[in-house]
Formats: C-alpha cells, sequence, structure tokens
C-alpha cells in the first residue's frame, strides 16, 4: 500500500552516517538543555528569526494543546473544515468550539468571521495557513483583519504554518496577539521525532509556556533536528525532492481535472471534491494508493493526496488514466 493520507514526507531526511553521529553526541544521562538551544538557535538562525520568541515542545499538538489551555479559557474558534484537532483539544477542555462554515467551493468569507468574532467573543482563533485540508492560503490582509478582530475582543490568534514551507511567502499579521506554529512533521520530515515549534513575542510566549514541564523532548530528538538543519545544502536537496514530487502530484491529477473539483494547494497534499473525485479516490484505494477519504459531514464527497516517491507516479498516473477510461463510458 502506498501511503498518501497521512500528509508526511516519502523518504527519510538524514543518512544513517548523520543519524549515528547524532546518536553519538547524545548524552544520555544529562537532560538536554544545551541541546535545546542548540536547536533553537540553530533554526533561528535559518528563519531569521530571535531565538528569545521561539520555544519547542513535543509536536505542533503539544501547542495546541497549550494556546486552547492558557488562551482559550473564554472560548475557541475556528473554520469548518480545518485541522481536525482543534476541535479534539478543545472538548478535552471546554464544552465545545464554536466554527464558521465553509462554502460549496471550501473557501470562507472573512466577513462572517469577523461577524462570528464580534458575536461570540472568542479568547483564542486557531487557524491554518496553508490551510488544512484544501491546501489554499489566506491572503496577508485577510489574517491581518483576524488578528485585528481578536485583538478587539482581548483574544488572540493561532496560526498553524505546518505546510508553510510549500506554500509563497507572505506578509504574516502584526500583533502582540499572534501565535504562530510550525513543525518538524512535514517538509522536514521528522514526524517521528515529534517536534513543535512556537514562534510569539515574549510576553505572549511566557503566557502559554507557563504550563511547560522542565524537558518536553529529549536529547536525541533535537540532536537529530540539529543534525537536519546543521547541513544546509543537504537540506535544500531534500525539500527540492519534495517539491518535485509535488509537482508531479499535481500532474497527474490535472490528467482528470476536466473530471473532478481541485483546490489550488500551497502544501504538500492535494484536495479534491465531489461525487467524480470520490469514485476516483475509491479506485485508486483499491489499487493500493491509500488516499484520505473523510466521514465527516462537509467533507463527505472530499478526497486528499499527499506526496509520495517520485518513482511512484508512473504507477499512479496509469491508475489514474485507467479509472479515467472506465469512468468517462
Amino acid at each position: 500500500m502506498i501511503i498518501m493520507n497521512r500528509n508526511t514526507s516519502p523518504i527519510k531526511p538524514l543518512t544513517d552516517e548523520q543519524i549515528f553521529q547524532a546518536v553519538k553526541k547524545t548524552n544520555i544521562n544529562q537532560y538536554p538543555d544545551q541541546e535545546r538551544m542548540r536547536f533553537i538557535n540553530l533554526y533561528a538562525d535559518y528563519f531569521d528569526l530571535n531565538p528569545e520568541n521561539i520555544e519547542v515542545a513535543n509536536g505542533s499538538d503539544e501547542w495546541i494543546q497549550k494556546l486552547i489551555i492558557t488562551l482559550g479559557k473564554n472560548g475557541v474558534m475556528s473554520l469548518n473544515p480545518d485541522f481536525v484537532m482543534y476541535q479534539v483539544y478543545t472538548e478535552q477542555f471546554l464544552p465545545k468550539i464554536e466554527f464558521v462554515d465553509a462554502d460549496s467551493n471550501f473557501d470562507f468569507d472573512l466577513d462572517l468571521v469577523i461577524a462570528a468574532i464580534k458575536e461570540k467573543r472568542p479568547s483564542l482563533f486557531l487557524i491554518s495557513n496553508p490551510q488544512n485540508p484544501t491546501g489554499m492560503m489566506f491572503e496577508s490582509k485577510d489574517l491581518q483583519r483576524l488578528a485585528d478582530a481578536m485583538a478587539e475582543v482581548d483574544g488572540f490568534l493561532g496560526l498553524d504554518e505546518c505546510y508553510i514551507d510549500f506554500a509563497v511567502d507572505y506578509e504574516r499579521p502584526k500583533g502582540k496577539n499572534i501565535v504562530l506554529i510550525r513543525t518538524l512533521s512535514k517538509v522536514y520530515g521528522m514526524a517521528g521525532l515529534r517536534i513543535g515549534i512556537a514562534i510569539a513575542e515574549k510576553p505572549t510566549l511566557d503566557l502559554i509556556t507557563k504550563i511547560n514541564h522542565p524537558y518536553p523532548l529529549s536529547s536525541l530528538a533535537l540532536n537529530l533536528a540539529s543534525e537536519l538543519f546543521s547541513d544546509r545544502v543537504a537540506l535544500e536537496k531534500y525539500k527540492d525532492y519534495q517539491f518535485e514530487s509535488k509537482i508531479k502530484l499535481s500532474e497527474a491529477l490535472n490528467q482528470v481535472s476536466d473530471l473532478i473539483q481541485i483546490k489550488e494547494s500551497f502544501a504538500n497534499y492535494i484536495f479534491t471534491y465531489g461525487d467524480a473525485a470520490i469514485d476516483l479516490a475509491k479506485f485508486l484505494i483499491e489499487k493500493d494508493f491509500l488516499c484520505r477519504i473523510y466521514d465527516i459531514p462537509i467533507l463527505s464527497k472530499a478526497a486528499r493526496y499527499s506526496i509520495i516517491e517520485l518513482d511512484k507516479y508512473e504507477a499512479l498516473n496509469a491508475a489514474i488514466a485507467e479509472w479515467r477510461k472506465g469512468y468517462v463510458k
């Protein structure tokens, strides 16, 4: 079975030698103070950020939980659909999460979102950009409107950038009430290490880290991540492989763009919808291409495909061509 339903990298980011070197330098008898700061400094240098505005945790999921616990006490709001764990984690602590629904083409009316914020006055709004599951990018001006609206109700904006490396760069919203959430699980290929990053102004970062336990990440995980960011040439080559895979995935699905509806994607997956899209997805699953289909009502006619290894696209293209030949009869 070829995995296309997890939005992870199809290949490993480190060579066996790099893994060996990271393990070798890991002092498992000591707490990971130095390892944490080494990684934060490497990450800050790579993205031209201030290390004082960065903290790490056990995956971006832990940051989502921390935001809900520390900033969401007066209510949490998000979009429907968006990352399903926003709802799951909110309902662990609060009675419910408020949503603003997409239209039939999975687009969002920011005027409706702003109106909902003014009515419900949540203290936390969670949103992914690029958007999960559609892969679309929100315009900078709309995100600034969103941040401003949350500031007006004394709330915070959690901006989830898990897939940002596949996107075009954009002007991020400004304000003291914004937290960026990132991960090494996608383009950096370290989903199994569970490394999440939060970026915010220091007072806001202090608010969300006040519930931290002392060492959220192991020395080994941090050293492996530092190994990746220490060799920029190898890192860029690794990322380029995935960008090429995204192009090939787009080309594969564009063969049937006249039959299925496809959202323009700025992530490492492509979102499709409509009756024909579901028919294609079920056909491809039978052909051992395990794409993502949903049991959520708003996504009942949607299917999503993650990037795969480059040598698998010949078989994927053949399977899509076979489906098209049978479907149009």
